[in-house]
């Protein structure tokens, strides 16, 4: 059977009867594990199991010739392949779906199934204004390189990739895995452009928030507290100045661990503006808290409290409180 089917075969040519027919490349994909999201570089590396099937009008056979043979199982690299690769790749080390090394099925009716254990790593744009409850939405454009819609089409295995088998992420939770199919003209003139087909997976991911609430969020907020306390404090204690300084200092630590966590971006997470508001109201805390120790010691000591401050005080400033 093996000598019969492969001994006029060529596995550059496209197979197909007629050079006019269009091939459909049935596509799937099972999501096992990410590996990693890498914020700061935008970046998303997972562990995927790449499943294609095509027919190959040259791998067809009746199996009462063959002892019943049904399905033959043969290296990946005897039989034609897709050219089908991930756009979004930014792996420079990535060399394809390891063809060299992998075997496909071949049917009786000349169904070939050709899976591949694949590891992906892949842009996508993260949105962190929402950080650390913030929902993320990567793309995974799969289609060929070569082959254009004329030649090689595109078919989705199911209507949302497959998530059998999943490890749950540290850090990340999966809501869906959508698929989508796409035939898209590339050309400035629409009438001589050529169309390209491809499989998109849309992955809807959102942050497991627990660890940056309990050992961010937490001690942010009492922070802001512990500082309010300080106007409780009396005038005439030594401690207040250099508290009020201590906890500015942590809240610049706090900004320093966010700046590190979180990707440059133009948009500031609202934690971020939390955190630096605070130090703003922090900093006019400790000037006025200087200001108020430095009059109380005019009053003390006999020195005269300066007329502008007399004026502004008693006249503005005793109305507003």
């Amino acid at each position: 059977l093996f000598h019969h089917l492969f001994r006029e075969y060529d596995s550059a040519l496209r197979p197909v009867r007629e050079h006019q027919d269009v091939l459909t490349v049935d596509f799937g994909v099972t999501l096992t594990h990410i590996v990693d999201m890498d914020e700061k570089h935008q970046t998303l590396s997972m562990n995927l199991w790449i499943t294609m099937g095509w027919n190959d009008t040259h791998m067809r056979w009746d199996p009462g010739e063959y002892g019943g043979v049904k399905h033959l199982t043969v290296p990946a690299t005897y039989v034609w392949k897709p050219d089908i690769i991930l756009y979004e790749n930014v792996d420079p080390q990535f060399n394809g779906w390891s063809r060299d090394e992998t075997y496909v099925k071949i049917h009786q009716n000349g169904y070939v199934l050709w899976e591949i254990p694949a590891v992906t790593r892949s842009s996508c744009k993260f949105d962190v204004s929402s950080f650390p409850f913030d929902h993320q939405r990567c793309f995974l454009k799969f289609g060929p390189w070569i082959h254009s819609g004329y030649e090689v089409t595109m078919r989705s295995m199911a209507p949302e990739g497959s998530l059998e088998g999943f490890i749950d992420h540290a850090e990340w939770r999966v809501h869906n895995f959508i698929a989508e199919e796409h035939l898209i003209f590339y050309g400035e003139d629409f009438d001589i452009s050529t169309p390209y087909a491809d499989v998109t997976f849309t992955l809807r991911l959102g942050r497991k928030s627990t660890f940056y609430v309990f050992n961010l969020l937490l001690p942010c907020l009492l922070l802001t507290f512990i500082m309010a306390a300080t106007f409780f404090m009396p005038i005439d204690s030594g401690e207040k100045l250099s508290f009020g300084v201590s906890i500015l200092l942590a809240m610049v630590v706090f900004q320093l661990v966010l700046k590190e966590a979180l990707p440059e971006s133009e948009t500031l997470p609202w934690i971020g503006r939390y955190v630096i508001i605070t130090m703003i109201l922090m900093a006019i805390s400790l000037a006025m808290s200087v200001f108020i120790m430095n009059i109380c010691d005019c009053t003390v000591s006999s020195t005269p409290v300066p007329s502008w401050a007399k004026k502004y005080i008693l006249n503005y400033a005793a109305r507003c409180l």
